[in-house]
């Protein structure tokens, strides 16, 4: 596991994401081991859904910064399951 680099005066909204980031981290790893391709489908729909809204007025920065951290969160949990 890598380390993380967390402040000590952290609130507890931020200790609370990371918490469920971790479990459905964990989730996606076993579901991938059960289910071979999951994580990819996962990935190839997400890229598909950010490319679609790049055409679209609404999609202001916090809409492709969500994109992008959901395809970085993907291509860890991926990485993860291989391992």
């Amino acid at each position: 596991m890598q380390g993380w680099d967390m402040p000590e005066d952290v609130s507890e909204a931020t200790i609370k994401a990371q918490a469920y980031s971790y479990i459905m981290l964990c989730l996606l790893q076993r579901l991938e081991r059960r289910e071979p391709g999951l994580i990819n489908d996962l990935l190839d729909g997400i890229k598909a859904d950010y490319e679609a809204s790049k055409t679209h007025a609404q999609n202001r920065p916090p809409v492709s910064l969500i994109f992008e951290e959901a395809i970085s969160f993907l291509a860890r949990a991926k990485q993860g399951a291989e391992s």
